[in-house]
């Protein structure tokens, strides 16, 4: 039964009924739908652990074959959500089980990871300040990673994405008559032929920059120039430094597709967020408990980073973390046909456990 983004109200309930029943203290309603559980270490004070994991599906028609499939039309778990939840459920009943651990383990279950809005609506509701953290981990599941194996990214994990919004105004005229109007739709065509090909001298080869535009609209006859055009694309980079190139660039382009073709251009960024960026000491925290677990041969240090996005790097943004990747067989997340490896969360699970046994028993 999935729900999406900020609409996760059964599946809050769920996971806090399961909180609840390990003992864990549980806070309801932190960003609208996210839930929170705290759990004390019995083996003396110590540091403050958080794991994150993510509540929401995608509203997507699933095709998996599996007698567990979505049962609610045009909504799936196709990014493997519902089984990061269960991963770190697991984990909270081990470690509230044994308590063998000095600290605290804070748990956070985050609502609308999709929408890119559920991490920033935690923190405005004093996340970190009710629920203080002094490290934070996330791991997601990878298709194309080997079963059994785990990535971690020394520095970029994810890139940046940016919702990238273009409007044009234009004095609309009849398709025998250009001169005495303006063509947003051929402004259009130079402004986005302009970008992408000035981009491939400005940025450097090795560096990882992508805009793509996958929505452009407009007109309604077939004869008559439009006075409006709108499009809408992504911006994705691993370093903020090439984002703010491209947006610069960008501005620029439209400024000149203006001067050129007389049309008005505006630019808007709907949702924007940032690279998510792992911390050297937390990434060393990950290699050594997955060495120790799964084996140097099944570990992949310094991965390389994923052009998927996330708005854990918001998290990561207040407090010191690490995101890593589980490796699993079978088609990529966002297709209709993914199916989540429940064969990884044994591994995934001892990994939490044994990061918090670690890093809360660290001196503070």
């Amino acid at each position: 039964h999935p729900e999406t983004g900020f609409d996760e109200n059964h599946t809050a309930d769920f996971v806090a009924e399961r909180l609840r029943d390990c003992g864990v203290k549980v806070a309801r309603g932190i960003g609208g739908t996210g839930v929170v559980g705290v759990l004390h270490g019995e083996a003396g004070t110590g540091r403050r652990i958080g794991f994150r994991a993510e509540l929401d599906a995608l509203m997507m028609q699933e095709h998996a074959d599996v007698h567990y499939h979505s049962r609610i039309d045009g909504r799936f778990h196709g990014c493997g959500h519902d089984g990061h939840t269960v991963t770190l459920l697991s984990a909270v009943a081990y470690m509230a089980a044994h308590r063998d651990f000095k600290g605290t383990a804070v748990f956070v279950f985050q609502p609308a990871e999709e929408l890119l809005s559920g991490a920033r609506a935690m923190l405005k509701d004093g996340l970190f300040m009710r629920f203080p953290c002094d490290e934070i981990y996330a791991l997601h599941n990878l298709p194309g990673l080997g079963a059994g194996q785990v990535g971690v990214p020394a520095l970029s994990a994810l890139s940046s994405a940016d919702h990238v919004v273009i409007t044009m105004q234009a004095q609309g005229t009849h398709g025998s008559a250009p001169h005495t109007g303006q063509d947003a739709i051929l402004a259009s065509a130079y402004l986005l032929t302009t970008l992408q090909q000035s981009l491939t001298r400005l940025l450097d080869s090795r560096d990882s920059g992508v805009v793509s535009f996958g929505s452009i609209h407009a007109g309604h006859a077939f004869n008559i120039l439009p006075d409006q055009l709108q499009m809408e694309g992504t911006i994705r980079t691993h370093s903020e430094a090439v984002r703010s190139t491209i947006k610069q660039q960008l501005e620029k382009v439209a400024r000149s597709t203006e001067s050129l073709y007389g049309v008005t251009v505006g630019l808007s960024y709907p949702v924007q967020t940032p690279v998510t960026r792992n911390h050297p000491a937390q990434v060393q925290a990950v290699l050594d408990v997955a060495t120790a677990l799964a084996g140097a041969a099944n570990v992949h240090k310094d991965y390389r980073p994923v052009m998927a996005s996330e708005d854990f790097s918001y998290f990561l943004q207040e407090v010191p973390g690490a995101y890593f990747f589980m490796g699993q067989d079978g088609p990529f997340c966002h297709h209709p046909e993914f199916v989540f490896d429940t064969a990884i969360i044994p591994l995934g699970a001892s990994i939490i456990a044994e990061l918090i046994r670690q890093r809360a028993g660290l001196v503070p």
